[in-house]
């Protein structure tokens, strides 16, 4: 039986592995799309990997007559994996490979002498791209926006895979390991770095601009399709079918409860009521759920600025400047930790799934025995 239930687990594990590693790829692919349809014909610098392709080729083109932009990005990207491998280690390396192969492969595929998808999909005669120094302010403006938001939607999708898409996010996570910076700072700075470098490379004020409206845009997409997904709700459930909605809870959506006895105000009446934590994206399903189960139900949703414990983010003391260089040890250690009471709750699971059929066993036994 404890085989049976860790097979479980891995299955589940595995499952859950597949899923992660569609919404790197899915955003992996989204985010080459934006990049090959709409920011670069238009040469729009607006931070990462895909500026450094532009601002290497837009010099390198002329002396070669050939498009370097695809060549570029797969070098980036497989120098700033290994510098990952040896500022993060393997594991971290192991869960970025894969869009750090996906993503520029994709945008090859997008972008190359045999095939362009900007002049496939018709946006290049649409918006009349085909001179790149003589192009319209309003073009501009278009593909920076739909460039930007669809770029930031391919980050964003692949956030939600508890991945990213590798490039100077590898950079904005060392510098978040050996110091005090947030990610989002440091990726704000390296972007607004490049731009700047953008700006003076290709001497123009407009196109870097626009690149400042199609970062804008990205962070938007982000912060709409990941950051709002990933934020916590706590929910109060007043129901008296409470237990069925608990075990839902529980075996369903695999979060803990706590239950309150509570007392109606104007009715005197005892109540027991279901408080719970869960993630933003998940009220849909809860929400539904219990309407399925007691339509009378009370339920109110709380928004939660932030919530440290187990099965979320963990307590992480603030570190001086002197404990800085034991930053990544604490939090090496947090994580086996975490991991040894997530094993330890397997084991538990899988005891008492064994001594649950071992009674269901010798109660069958009773009766077959009590059978003349």
């Amino acid at each position: 039986m404890v085989r049976i239930a860790k097979h479980k687990v891995s299955k589940a594990r595995l499952l859950l592995d597949l899923k992660h590693a569609f919404f790197v790829l899915l955003g992996s692919l989204i985010l080459a799309f934006a990049d090959a349809a709409f920011l670069t014909p238009c040469k729009i610098i607006s931070g990462g990997v895909i500026s450094v392709g532009i601002i290497v080729n837009y010099y390198v083109e002329p002396l070669i007559d050939f498009d370097v932009t695809s060549y570029v990005i797969l070098g980036v990207q497989v120098i700033l994996w290994f510098i990952g491998l040896l500022a993060l280690g393997k594991r971290f390396s192991i869960q970025t490979l894969l869009a750090s192969l996906a993503y520029p492969l994709f945008f090859l595929i997008f972008h190359n002498s045999v095939f362009d998808v900007a002049e496939g999909m018709g946006i290049v005669d649409a918006l009349k791209l085909q001179d790149p120094t003589n192009i319209e302010t309003g073009s501009l403006m278009i593909c920076g926006i739909f460039g930007g938001a669809l770029a930031g939607a391919g980050v964003a999708v692949a956030y939600l895979g508890n991945g990213s898409t590798g490039g100077f996010d590898i950079v904005s996570f060392i510098i978040a390991k050996y110091s005090e910076m947030k990610q989002d700072v440091s990726g704000f700075i390296i972007d607004a770095s490049l731009v700047i470098v953008g700006m003076v490379c290709l001497r123009d004020i407009r196109m870097s601009l626009i690149g400042i409206i199609a970062a804008l845009a990205c962070a938007v997409a982000v912060q709409y399709i990941y950051v709002n997904s990933d934020t916590f709700v706590i929910v109060d459930i007043i129901s008296d079918h409470y237990s069925e909605i608990q075990d839902y809870i529980h075996k369903e959506m695999n979060h803990g409860t706590t239950v309150i006895d509570t007392i109606g105000g104007y009715s005197g009446e005892k109540r027991k009521m279901i408080r719970v934590v869960i993630y933003q994206i998940e009220t849909t399903e809860l929400r539904s759920k219990i309407g399925e189960i007691d339509k009378d139900a009370f339920v109110s949703f709380m928004q939660a600025k932030t919530i440290n414990g187990e099965g979320f983010e963990p307590f992480v003391p603030h570190l001086s400047k002197r404990s800085r260089p034991r930053a990544a040890l604490e939090r090496a250690v947090m994580a086996e930790k975490f991991a040894k009471q997530d094993a330890e709750k397997a084991d538990k699971r899988a005891s008492k799934a064994q001594a649950e059929a071992k009674k269901a066993q010798q109660e069958t036994t009773k009766e077959a025995k009590k059978e003349p």
